[in-house]
């Protein structure tokens, strides 16, 4: 075989694409024909519940039927891994057994000078591990033990320390190596005066390693207190460039598993601390800048990294920096999370205080790309005025028209559009103006308006999400049995929201039952919820709903919690109930006032039908018949004017 073309399809031929594929998805047993040679899947690409995504051995091809992905075994691993085509090649041609042809422009001395610098990082990290070693730098070895690290963990990351003083440059001499390659690896810088001196004095070091493990620079901890800086990289060399290499990357990418997330944090220590508490998919940026080219190597271990930063100031700039960054790379299935440590802690600092449940919780509550970038302009800019609300709107959308992929930018444009116009809802911008400054007609009181919120505690949840809540913690099984009402089902705030898939998905993966519903309740505490769950508590829903008070058999709670969901929905129905009278008000047409009686007959209906409905619901509903009809006139007067 002599090209490149027929060499790919070597290896091609030579693949089994379910082989490849398997270690990233799940195949359906139900829908899966393997003696055929046809397998199906959810999709790895997006999200779905049913395998619409399926692979084919012996035309070795795959296909998408939700989202339209398809492809060979290259384009796979391209998209999943976020590699190039020389990449998948070179990955399948390892996974065949094939050898690949050297490169046409291949240059034999500039490879030979790699695999110097290669040998002699090699060499390097093997005398820094017995320098720790030695007798007379025990205090050494001891400092790791006192931040946790076993004998183990340090021969794991092949943690070594060196004092300094010309001992590294005659050991490598040793080895056959001059000055001159010496420094082009790193490790030496020559003076004014022609004199070389060790980079790395009195240091514990840390190798760094590239996607195939190999030694390609060095990282030092000082030990001293007198360095101006307390850690301090190798320099840029024919084999380090800081801005495309991941610390830890080769052993992350081997112990990813899917229930752990990749974690990113900024250094070294941060990175052995997590791995040895059991986050050993975890890794290092060495430092608080990340590139372009760092996300694209992120991406190739995980489509979701959690960017680790400190909880201050300067963590959260440093996260508001990735948005400019990667929002030009953006592209489907791919992006990141922030997670935000406690003031002057670092992850080992947690750790070591609080233990993996403290982080396990900010795991849970990490935030997503999206609400990072909506939280920075939410939290910075006034919006008193039409005019400051469109400054916000431009600026958000001037940031997301940064993002190249078209089907990203359009998914980011809806999002943010919908959530700006939910939140000016909310805030009450236009209805406040018209209905409490209008002297034409004789619009709703404020009393009217609010009364469907009169039953929010600190404008966080409802009387009826509360109740909603109490009863799936209290009766886990009604979860299976309403799960498709309830997956559907909207709450007043994300916070709720949140605590409600988190139930939900304890109860499912856990199968709980009724009589261990205490565990539920020790979940909500144990990631994070007390406060949400503190403010269901000062309903005291106990005294109002026995069913709550004592258990009672599961068919007479299911017809109860069949109303408490017609509740949950009859709120949502008021709000739109409330807007839907601003329009009438605004423009009394034939259409906004079918509109306004279909939302009407549909409140009724649930009315009529819930029998734990609270008795407030009967005054509201009098209070708008009544100023429907003293405006009903008038308003139809105005629309003839």
């Amino acid at each position: 075989m002599s090209t490149n073309s027929n060499i790919s399809e070597e290896i091609k031929s030579k693949v089994v694409l379910s082989d490849v594929i398997q270690k990233y998805v799940s195949w359906d047993s139900r829908k899966t024909n393997s003696t055929k040679g046809v397998y199906w899947a959810c999709c790895p690409f997006h999200n779905e519940k049913t395998a619409s995504f399926t692979v084919d051995n012996l035309k070795k091809t795959y296909h998408c039927f939700g989202c339209n992905a398809s492809g060979d075994v290259y384009q796979f691993l391209m998209d999943i891994e976020n590699i190039n085509f020389p990449e998948a090649l070179s990955k399948m041609a390892n996974h065949c057994g094939v050898k690949l042809p050297e490169k046409g422009h291949f240059d034999p001395v500039e490879n030979q000078k790699r695999e110097i610098l290669y040998k002699i990082n090699f060499e390097a990290s093997n005398f820094f591990i017995k320098e720790l070693n030695k007798e007379e730098n025990k205090y050494k070895y001891d400092y790791l033990k006192q931040r946790g690290l076993t004998v183990e963990n340090i021969n794991f990351f092949k943690i070594g320390y060196t004092k300094g003083g010309g001992h590294l440059i005659s050991y490598l001499q040793s080895c056959g190596y001059n000055k001159r390659q010496i420094s082009e690896a790193g490790l030496i810088i020559e003076n004014d005066k022609g004199d070389y001196f060790e980079r790395f004095r009195d240091r514990i070091i840390f190798p760094i390693t590239d996607t195939t493990d190999r030694v390609i620079a060095f990282g030092g901890r000082d030990l001293s207190g007198k360095a101006q800086a307390k850690y301090l990289n190798s320099p840029e060399t024919k084999l380090f460039q800081k801005k495309s290499v991941i610390y830890n990357f080769y052993n992350a990418r081997k112990s990813l598993i899917s229930d752990r997330p990749l974690i990113v944090t900024e250094g070294y220590f941060d990175t052995v601390a997590l791995a040895i508490n059991g986050y050993e998919s975890s890794v290092a940026t060495m430092g608080t800048s990340l590139s372009v080219e760092q996300i694209n190597r992120l991406w190739q271990i995980s489509n979701q990294p959690l960017l680790c930063y400190d909880g201050d100031l300067a963590g959260k700039n440093a996260a508001i920096r990735v948005i400019e960054l990667i929002f030009p790379i953006l592209k489907p299935g791919f992006s990141m999370n922030f997670l935000f440590l406690p003031d002057s802690m670092d992850p080992d600092d947690l750790l070591k205080n609080n233990g993996p449940k403290a982080l396990d919780v900010l795991i849970s509550n990490s935030v997503s790309l999206i609400d990072l970038f909506w939280n920075n302009f939410m939290n910075i800019l006034d919006y008193g005025t039409p005019e400051d609300r469109a400054k916000i709107e431009s600026h958000m959308l001037s940031v997301i028209s940064k993002i190249t992929n078209a089907e990203v930018k359009r998914h980011y444009k809806y999002e943010i559009i919908n959530k700006l116009n939910a939140y000016w809802k909310s805030k009450s911008f236009e209805s406040n103006k018209i209905f409490f400054t209008s002297n034409k007609v004789k619009l709703p009181s404020k009393e009217l308006i609010t009364k469907s919120n009169k039953n929010i505690i600190g404008n966080s949840i409802s009387k009826g999400e509360a109740l909603y809540i109490s009863t799936i913690i209290k009766y886990p099984e009604l979860v299976g049995e309403y799960l498709e009402e309830i997956v559907s089902i909207k709450l007043k705030n994300d916070r709720s929201m949140l605590l409600n898939k988190k139930i939900i998905d304890y109860i499912i993966s856990n199968k709980i039952n009724n009589q261990q519903a205490s565990l539920v309740l020790n979940h909500i505490k144990e990631i994070g919820f007390s406060s949400l769950l503190k403010e269901i508590y000062e309903f005291d829903l106990e005294k109002i709903y026995d069913f709550l008070n004592t258990r009672q058999d599961l068919l007479k709670v299911s017809l109860k919690f069949k109303n408490v969901l017609s509740e949950i929905n009859k709120y949502h129905l008021v709000s739109e109930l409330e807007d839907a009278k601003l329009n009438y008000s605004n423009s009394p047409t034939e259409e906004n006032g079918r509109k306004l009686e279909e939302l009407k007959q549909m409140i009724q209906k649930i009315r009529s039908n819930a029998n734990i409905t609270p008795s407030h619901n009967q005054e509201n509903k009098k209070g708008f018949d009544k100023w429907y009809e003293e405006n009903k006139s008038r308003l139809q007067k105005k629309d003839h004017i």
